[in-house]
């Protein structure tokens, strides 16, 4: 009984976090990161980390309604307006880090890739899975 118990808890803990390698760049006016890194996606979470070669890793989380940025969470919304201005909405990175275009703006998708560019407000932000 004991075993089955074990191999049914490795199952679904093993099978709860998908992470992708990936290429990413964001460029705003607070925050200009492009490397390598992990998006890893759970139950009610979604992390972007990009390791910048010599220095600290960007994290962002999403969970539910807050953003983090290295372990600074606000609402989605405060943090859309705080980094990228307030005509975007509260769901933008939600929509990036799955990948999916967001209406009314500059954006080019395809299967594991996602570029969208805001020339007026000189935000750039460009995720690619990186094939193993």
């Amino acid at each position: 009984m004991r075993f089955w118990f074990f191999v049914m808890v490795l199952f679904f803990t093993g099978c709860s976090v998908k992470t992708t390698p990936v290429y990413a760049v964001i460029k705003t006016s607070k925050v200009k990161v492009a490397d390598e890194g992990f998006l890893k996606e759970g139950f009610g979470f979604k992390k972007l980390i990009i390791y910048k070669a010599g220095s600290v890793p960007i994290e962002i989380t999403l969970k539910n309604s807050v953003i983090c940025i290295n372990n600074i969470c606000m609402d989605k919304e405060g943090f859309i307006k705080k980094y990228l201005g307030k005509n975007y909405p509260s769901d933008f990175f939600d929509k990036i880090l799955n990948k999916e275009c967001v209406r009314g703006f500059f954006c080019k998708e395809r299967k594991g890739y996602i570029l969208f560019k805001d020339k007026k407000r000189d935000i750039l932000i460009m995720i690619k899975d990186i094939k193993g």
